[in-house]
């Protein structure tokens, strides 16, 4: 997992495999782009985490434009409730880094 900047990170799925990893960065708001939703282990703290879920292909064509807004505003809210956010993505692909970009 690496912090992008205070509070903003980016992972692959090492990252979201155990709550351990998000409660010790203080993550509590998860950004998923990928195809595949993934399945978080019980947990303290995985309870009350804020998810959303940007069903992508790790594919050239793959439309993400029509995401981004959504995406967008999800990062914004959750920051400015002062949330820390991963964007995950599972095989550390382009979706995942256009996402934040």
């Amino acid at each position: 997992m690496l912090e992008v900047q205070p509070g903003l990170y980016f992972g692959g799925a090492a990252a979201v495999a155990e709550p351990d990893h998000l409660r010790e960065a203080g993550i509590t708001a998860v950004l998923t782009v990928d195809s595949e939703e993934p399945s978080f282990k019980a947990g303290p703290g995985v309870e009350d985490l804020w998810r959303l879920f940007v069903p992508a292909l790790d594919k050239p064509e793959t439309d993400l434009l029509s995401h981004l807004d959504r995406c967008v505003a999800f990062i914004g809210q959750a920051r400015a409730e002062g949330r820390a956010v991963l964007v995950h993505w599972v095989l550390l692909c382009h979706p995942g880094y256009s996402v934040v970009a």
